[in-house]
C-alpha cells in the first residue's frame, strides 16, 4: 500500500479514476457533467450554521494535526540530536513549544469564531445572504486558520 500511494502514477490515476466514477453516477442529469443547478438546489438548502461549525471544527482539527506531525518531526529529531550531544537537550525544547503554540492558536482562533455564531432561520423557506454569507465566512476562516496551521506544522 505504501508503495502504491509514493507511485507519481497514483497521483494522475486517483483524480482521474474519481471523476469517472462522478461522471457515471451523475448529480442528478445523465445529460451533463455537473449539474450546476442541482448543486445549487443543495448548497441553498444546507444550514448557514452548519457551514460555520464545519469550519470552527476544521480550524481545530487541522490545526491539531499540523502541531502534532510538528512534534513528532521536531521531537524525533531533538532525541537523534540528544544521543550525539546530551547537553543541548533543553535548548532545543524552545521548537516543541512552538509547534504547541501552532495548536493553542488554532483553538484560539475557533474560540473566535465560535462567539460570531447565531441562530439562523429561514424566512419564506430560504436563508437569508446575510446568514449565507456569514456561514461561508466562518467556514472559509476555519479552513484557511487550519490548513495553514497544518502546513505550519
Amino acid at each position: 500500500m505504501e508503495k502504491l500511494i509514493l507511485n507519481p502514477g497514483f497521483f494522475l490515476l486517483a483524480p482521474l479514476s474519481i471523476a469517472a466514477f462522478c461522471f457515471m453516477v451523475g448529480v442528478g442529469s445523465s445529460d451533463r457533467f455537473i449539474d450546476w443547478p442541482y448543486l445549487w438546489l443543495l448548497f441553498k438548502n444546507i444550514s448557514p450554521y452548519f457551514w460555520a461549525v464545519i469550519g470552527v471544527a476544521l480550524c481545530v482539527g487541522t490545526s491539531i494535526l499540523g502541531a502534532a506531525w510538528g512534534i513528532f518531526v521536531t521531537g524525533s529529531s531533538l532525541v537523534g540530536a540528544a544521543i550525539r550531544v546530551p547537553r543541548i537537550t533543553s535548548k532545543n525544547l524552545i521548537s516543541i513549544i512552538f509547534c504547541e503554540a501552532v495548536a493553542i492558536y488554532g483553538v484560539i482562533v475557533a474560540i473566535i469564531l465560535q462567539t460570531k455564531l447565531e441562530g439562523v432561520t429561514r424566512e419564506q423557506g430560504l436563508y437569508s445572504k446575510n446568514n449565507m454569507a456569514a456561514g461561508y465566512a466562518i467556514f472559509g476562516a476555519g479552513l484557511t486558520c487550519g490548513f495553514s496551521n497544518l502546513v505550519c506544522g
